[in-house]
């Protein structure tokens, strides 16, 4: 009855018998205390818990935790692809519509694969943006996320217009660079396997900083898989493109990487289109960090994610 009613509201049912088996099973989500009535309950319940007295933190700061979580990882997911795919797109009307890829076989397998993966399932499992003490002692805390705040039209409208900016500046910086054909003291003139290396490479870079810049609660597995993920990008780069693969017929990548580094302008480019791409980031983080140390009760701020509502009470 009540999942009838006006605005389908998402149902939860605590149960600790059998007799409460049937109610937890037809709400959206059902919690199972194993209690003295046996283990029924908990055995066909979605969460399990030994007391009563634990819903309070698994609802107020667990549920919370979880939601912030889950939300950040599918919005950083289209993020990430997006800045991946879009300058791939602009580089057909650069190539004559021709099919040519702009980055290597390599890196278009591995890039959701190995080289940006870790970084998000460390936040997407050990990000605390509030510590849990203060979400557990604070309920109200828990309805600045209610009505799945973090999921609505303006959040992803905000993800989307910084992953075209983002993917914008990979490609026509990099561009704008090859407007000057040869890039080392040598003469030598960079082809276009080197473009799009240029361009995965700040890519790389800047969509792991920016979940850097977006972390919080930092432990010792963060510091690994972020910083570990762009190393091992770097260190496989130049591992796949210094040997002579014998089961490949075109050796595309060879040296590829070495020599592009190998160039003073390039490490300006890399370091400035980094740089650029995370500038909005950055100054929206100063702003608002401004703006929650002048505020009257920041001790019942959230913190500083654009896509939590804003509530100028600070409640709904």
């Amino acid at each position: 009855m009540v999942k009838n009613l006006k605005g389908s509201p998402i149902t939860l049912s605590i149960g600790d018998g059998a007799n409460d088996v049937s109610m937890i099973l037809e709400s959206h989500v059902g919690i199972g205390i194993k209690g003295k009535e046996g283990r029924q309950a908990a055995r066909n319940s979605d969460y399990s818990v030994p007391k009563f007295k634990h819903l309070k933190k698994l609802l107020l700061a667990h549920g919370h935790l979880y939601y912030v979580r889950i939300a950040h990882l599918v919005q950083y997911f289209f993020y990430k692809n997006l800045c991946f795919i879009l300058p791939q797109f602009l580089y057909q009307f650069f190539c004559g519509f021709s099919q040519q890829p702009l980055y290597d076989a390599a890196y278009l397998t591995m890039y959701n694969i190995c080289f940006t993966s870790l970084p998000i399932l460390a936040y997407s499992l050990l990000e605390q943006h509030i510590n849990i003490d203060t979400l557990s002692s604070d309920p109200r805390l828990y309805m600045k996320i209610s009505g799945n705040a973090m999921l609505q039209l303006a959040p992803f409208l905000y993800w989307t217009f910084l992953a075209a900016f983002e993917g914008v500046v990979f490609f026509f910086g990099t561009y704008f660079l090859f407007q000057t054909a040869s890039l080392e003291e040598n003469g030598k003139v960079y082809g276009n396997w080197t473009f799009g290396t240029i361009v995965f490479t700040v890519l790389i870079f800047t969509v792991t900083l920016k979940l850097a810049l977006d972390t919080r609660f930092w432990t010792w597995i963060n510091h690994f898989v972020i910083w570990g993920s762009l190393a091992f990008y770097v260190f496989f780069s130049f591992f796949w493109g210094g040997i002579i693969w014998p089961f490949l017929k075109q050796q595309r990548m060879y040296f590829v990487f070495a020599q592009m580094l190998s160039s003073v302008s390039t490490w300006l480019a890399i370091i400035l289109l980094i740089f650029i791409s995370l500038f909005p980031e950055i100054l929206l983080i100063v702003l608002k960090n401004v703006r929650r140390r002048s505020a009257r009760n920041p001790n019942l701020e959230l913190p500083m994610l654009l896509s939590y509502k804003h509530i100028d009470s600070g409640y709904i």
